[in-house]
């Protein structure tokens, strides 16, 4: 039995797919969207900074950590590895389904069958999922009992990896204690 739902991704408003991500993914313009787009580790950490102020730039991942992300995550790709410059070979699925559904204005999901407590987190500088598909999704959770929207502020898409992630730990172990009962 599910007593804990996350759903990731938005549902179709029929509004444009947010960040220009389909010109990212797929630069060569319309037409049959590739397998993987190759992301190398300068543009991954442009892209990681999209949308923050540059006073705010250096202060906003711990000193280490992207390297130690970038590192990590690359080493799963040996094919990418030994492309010249090195990339890592992202899988386009995600940007497929936003192609089909969310900019051809189908829903994912209906959220009103979401029957358990949901919450979601917004971070304010988070290009990926702008603010209004969480504030579009929130009222349609309808039967959602403890839904929870939470702005947390100074943060990306990659809040979790940044200096406020214990704002969202926070955030989240709240609601889960809450859940939980005294």
């Amino acid at each position: 039995m599910i007593s804990r739902l996350r759903t990731a991704g938005p549902t179709s408003s029929g509004a444009e797919w947010p960040g220009g991500c389909y010109a990212r993914c797929c630069p060569g313009g319309p037409g049959p969207i590739p397998a993987y787009r190759m992301v190398r580790k300068d543009q991954a950490l442009g892209r990681w900074l999209t949308g923050v102020a540059d006073d705010k730039k250096a202060g906003l991942i711990p000193a280490g950590w992207f390297d130690a992300w970038a590192d990590a995550t690359w080493a799963t790709d040996p094919e990418g590895g030994k492309m010249d410059p090195p990339v890592l070979r992202a899988p386009n699925g995600v940007v497929i389904d936003g192609v089909e559904f969310f900019g051809a204005g189908k829903a994912y999901y209906d959220p009103a069958g979401i029957t358990v407590p949901t919450l979601l987190i917004h971070a304010e500088w988070d290009k990926d999922t702008p603010p209004y598909m969480a504030q579009t999704l929130f009222p349609l959770l309808t039967n959602s009992p403890g839904k929870r929207y939470v702005a947390l502020a100074e943060g990306t898409h990659s809040i979790i990896m940044e200096k406020n992630r214990l704002e969202l730990f926070k955030a989240v172990q709240a609601f889960l204690d809450e859940a939980a009962g005294p």
